[in-house]
């Protein structure tokens, strides 16, 4: 799905616009009635922080939008899920995970090559390989697995491209014997799309799937909300996968052109770097005030639009004060993000990375204090 969709940001009807101020409105006072603060603490707060964080470079009506469409425009189900998440995203430590990246995962597991990206389909989605036969079930830790789930599709929000919203899965199947089938994990990462990242999956492709596998199907599926079942089809080979994905986009494995996926490991370079950002306890403190700030003027602006305020200015004001919001998490990223596998391959082009170690070495060198 993209930006242009119904229902999505650049093609909202009258109800659907109203529906996402009444959301922006109730989503704030919720808020304040959980923690017993007033709107202008809600930015700094950990709720404020962590809505802050997980919009990231979005729009910020986009995330809102995918509540509002999941829970099909029910206000008051968008925003409890919008609480629930962020109390979700606090109880998982997501932005500890995000902070210490793949440091955080187990390296074993990475190295199976079970799950990774490798292009994009062609309606320019990023494409998220799953082999079943790399996973055992309980050879790592289910938590451990669970986190590696989480970063991965954080990481694939930063893979998304011009307006689209969403992603592809591509399971394939071959190989699979019952030592792979992992009831508590599918049930985990179906209720973690369902409800902490909705409106997330575009597509599904499941491949080479033996006839044993259906017996687990009939299982699964009663599981599956109706809007994600339509999203999944069976492909009998290869081939069919031709229809959607470009062979350039396939690896060699499922008879692509593209080269089987390798995990890169992180150089001394950028070992080096993360250890940077996290020692410049001063730059960490200017980036996240710069966010805040930014974060403040976008919430007052919004809720001056979202309470009907028609000053003719007020468009372009929000248009600014969201470019804002942006810029500055941008810059707030070295302190709360690492780099993947996905930098290092050129999947992802994040060079704020490379631009603020520099700013932070000339400062260093010339010993300026910042204030």
């Amino acid at each position: 799905m993209t930006h242009n969709d119904i229902g999505h940001i650049n093609n909202l009807d009258r109800t659907q616009q109203e529906a996402l101020k009444t959301c922006w409105i109730a989503l704030t006072n919720a808020i304040c009635e959980e923690t017993s603060i007033t709107i202008d603490e809600i930015v700094g707060s950990n709720e404020g922080d962590a809505l802050f964080r997980s919009i990231g470079y979005d729009d910020p009506d986009v995330l809102i939008l995918r509540w509002l469409r999941a829970r099909k425009w029910d206000i008051n189900a968008a925003v409890q899920q919008l609480i629930d998440t962020l109390k979700w995203r606090k109880d998982s430590a997501v932005d500890n995970l995000l902070l210490k990246g793949e440091n955080e995962l187990n390296s074993n597991e990475i190295q199976t090559n079970k799950s990774y990206y490798m292009g994009y389909d062609k309606f320019n989605r990023p494409i998220n390989y799953i082999h079943v036969r790399q996973h055992i079930k309980d050879q790592f830790p289910l938590e451990q697995t669970e986190k590696f789930g989480i970063f991965s599709v954080e990481t694939g929000r930063k893979l998304l491209k011009e307006s689209n919203e969403t992603g592809t899965v591509v399971i394939d199947m071959n190989g699979f014997g019952m030592n792979n089938m992992d009831y508590s994990l599918v049930k985990y990462f179906l209720h973690l799309l369902e409800n902490f990242y909705p409106e997330s999956l575009g597509l599904a492709l499941i491949i080479h799937a033996p006839l044993i596998f259906y017996s687990c199907w009939a299982i699964i599926k009663h599981w599956l909300d109706p809007i994600i079942q339509n999203k999944i089809h069976f492909l009998r080979n290869n081939e069919d996968l031709f229809e959607f994905i470009h062979p350039s986009n396939i690896p060699k494995c499922l008879n692509g052109n593209h080269p089987d996926f390798q995990f890169i490991q992180p150089t001394i370079e950028e070992k080096t770097m993360y250890k940077a950002f996290r020692t410049d306890k001063q730059g960490r403190k200017i980036a996240r005030a710069n966010h805040r700030r930014a974060a403040r003027n976008y919430l007052k602006v919004t809720l001056k639009w979202a309470n009907g305020d028609e000053n003719e200015d007020l468009f372009e004001e929000r248009k600014e004060v969201k470019e804002q919001l942006r810029d500055t998490f941008e810059q707030f990223v070295p302190y709360i993000h690492t780099q993947t596998c996905y930098h290092r391959n050129g999947m992802i082009n994040e060079p704020i990375f490379n631009i603020s170690y520099e700013n932070l070495c000339r400062r260093n060198e010339l010993n300026i204090v910042q204030f």
